[in-house]
C-alpha cells in the first residue's frame, strides 16, 4: 500500500528542496530532508510528529516518537542503520500497547556526483550500479526479529530513487575512498512495500533453493553477500522457515521448513 501516493511524493520532495533553500545551507541537511519527506508522506500534520510517548500505564517515558497519531499508531522513520532503534522498538512493543510500523527507505536507483571540496566543481551524474531489494531490506531486520510476527508490527519499505553528491575528499589517486557524502535527496517514490505477516516475509524466501542448503548456495539465489547474507539467513531461521541441521564440510547446512 502506497501511503500518500508518487504524485505525493514528489510534491514533498519539491516543497522540502524549497525549504532547504529558503534556509540557505544546501547540503547541511542531507539526512534530514529525506527523513523529512517520509515523515509528511507517512502524516502530514505536523501536530503528531515528535511526540512523547506514553507506557501502558501512563507513565511518561524518554522516547520520542517521530509520528504518534490520534488513532493510536507510532510511525518510526529510520534512513540510517536499523540495529539502533533496536531498544526503542522494544520499549513500543513491550511498555505500551500502541500499532508500531517501522518505514525504512531502500534505494533501488540511485544517482551519483562527484564534488571538488575546493573548487565546487561537479562531475557529470552518472547512475550507480549499486541498488536495494526487498530481501536486502528484510536483511537488516535482524535485531528486530523478535517482534516481525507480532500483530502491532509492521514494516514499511519506501522504494526510491535518489540523487546523491559526494566529496572527492577520500584517499587514494581517485580521492573516493572512504568519501563522505555532500547531500542526498529523494527525487522519486517507485513503490512501496509493507511487511506485516510471516507470510508477507516468506513472499521474498528464494522458492528455487533446494530443501538443503548452504550460505554460498543461498547467496547463488539471493545475490546478497557478506553481513547481509548471514542476516537474511538469521531473520528467515527467526521465522522458522530454515533451520540448522549440521555441517557440510566447514560450512552450516540448512533445510527449509
Amino acid at each position: 500500500m502506497i501511503q500518500g501516493g508518487k504524485i505525493t511524493f514528489a510534491k514533498l520532495c519539491h516543497e522540502e528542496l524549497l525549504r532547504q533553500k529558503e534556509r540557505d545551507s544546501i547540503g547541511l541537511y542531507a539526512e534530514k530532508r529525506l527523513h523529512s519527506v517520509l515523515k509528511r508522506w507517512m502524516y502530514d500534520d505536523f501536530t503528531a510528529h515528535e511526540q512523547k510517548v506514553p507506557q501502558r500505564d501512563g507513565k511518561t517515558s524518554r522516547f520520542v516518537a517521530d509520528i504518534l497519531t490520534p488513532s493510536g499508531e507510532i510511525i518510526e522513520i529510520q534512513t540510517g542503520e536499523l540495529f539502533r532503534l533496536a531498544k526503542k522498538i522494544a520499549f513500543y512493543m513491550e511498555k505500551t500497547d500502541f500499532k508500531v510500523t517501522l518505514v525504512h527507505p531502500l534505494t533501488v536507483q540511485k544517482w551519483v556526483s562527484w564534488m571538488d571540496p575546493e573548487t565546487g566543481e561537479v562531475s557529470a551524474r552518472r547512475r550507480s550500479p549499486r541498488h536495494d531489494s526487498v530481501l536486502s531490506g528484510i536483511a537488516l531486520l535482524k535485531s528486530l526479529a523478535p517482534f516481525l510476527c507480532d500483530p502491532r508490527f509492521s514494516v514499511l519499505f519506501p522504494l526510491l530513487e535518489l540523487d546523491e553528491y559526494r566529496l572527492l575528499d577520500g584517499g587514494g589517486t581517485s580521492r573516493k575512498l572512504r568519501s563522505h557524502r555532500f547531500e542526498l535527496m529523494p527525487l522519486s517514490l517507485i513503490d512501496a512495500v509493507r511487511l506485516s505477516t510471516r507470510a508477507d516475509y516468506l513472499a521474498y524466501f528464494p522458492t528455487e533453493l533446494p530443501d538443503r542448503f548452504t550460505a554460498k548456495i543461498f547467496q547463488k539465489y539471493t545475490r546478497l553477500r557478506g553481513y547481509a547474507l548471514y542476516d537474511a539467513l538469521a531473520v528467515f531461521e527467526a521465522l522458522g522457515a530454515v533451520r540448522r541441521v549440521g555441517k557440510e564440510g566447514r560450512s552450516t547446512l540448512f533445510e527449509r521448513q
